[in-house]
């Protein structure tokens, strides 16, 4: 008896094979992706595409910077981009008195034509306003019991004025950090002491 042999096409299992293997490495670039910062992603977009994004951090930095060159304003404000966003420091001992604040009328102008800059991009944008002080701590009479005070009430009166310019208030948080989180040795080489506590009492407004 002549046995009946069957056949069976198995072709579609190379296809489906291939289905999972680009699915998994679609959510294996997904999962990296998610890791990568805002910052860092824009500087891919704008490696691969050879031209720079309008509304990328970069191009708010590179219009910061062009704005605080015209004004002769580099010794209130200094930009710095890296992977938690775009961030300007304020001189806080240009900004504040000693010991208060209440930013000085003197500045007041100045700073809030600064801070109109980023009004076309507060949809996109969320903003950070961190206050920072030195590590001395307060003196008798302060009517703040420690920097911890001091650092929030600064962040809050930059906050104040970013809504006066037209930043939504929703898309603004305030952080106070006192003497927590100092600026890195090698921006303070060379500096005196003096010097040294004065660049660690600044206010940073944070983009990201």
């Amino acid at each position: 008896m002549q046995r009946r042999s069957y056949t069976s096409d198995e072709g579609w299992l190379l296809s489906y094979a291939d289905l999972i293997t680009n699915l998994l490495i679609f959510f294996v670039m997904l999962l990296a992706a998610s890791d990568i910062s805002r910052t860092r992603m824009q500087q891919i977009t704008e490696s691969l595409s050879g031209k720079e994004q309008p509304e990328s951090l970069s191009s708010i930095q590179e219009k910061i910077e062009q704005k605080i060159a015209a004004e002769g304003l580099q010794e209130l404000i200094s930009t710095e981009l890296d992977d938690d966003g775009l961030r300007l420091s304020l001189n806080s001992g240009l900004v504040f008195d000693s010991g208060s604040a209440v930013i000085r009328v003197d500045q007041i102008d100045t700073l809030d034509r600064m801070l109109s800059t980023f009004v076309p991009y507060m949809e996109k944008y969320g903003f950070a306003v961190e206050g920072h002080t030195d590590s001395q701590p307060v003196t008798a009479g302060s009517p703040y019991r420690s920097n911890w005070e001091l650092s929030a009430d600064r962040a809050n009166a930059v906050r104040t004025r970013m809504e006066t310019v037209g930043v939504a208030r929703g898309r603004v948080r305030v952080e106070g950090y006192a003497d927590t989180v100092p600026l890195p040795e090698e921006e303070l080489a060379g500096l005196n002491e003096a010097e040294r506590l004065a660049r660690h009492r600044r206010v940073v407004v944070r983009i990201y």
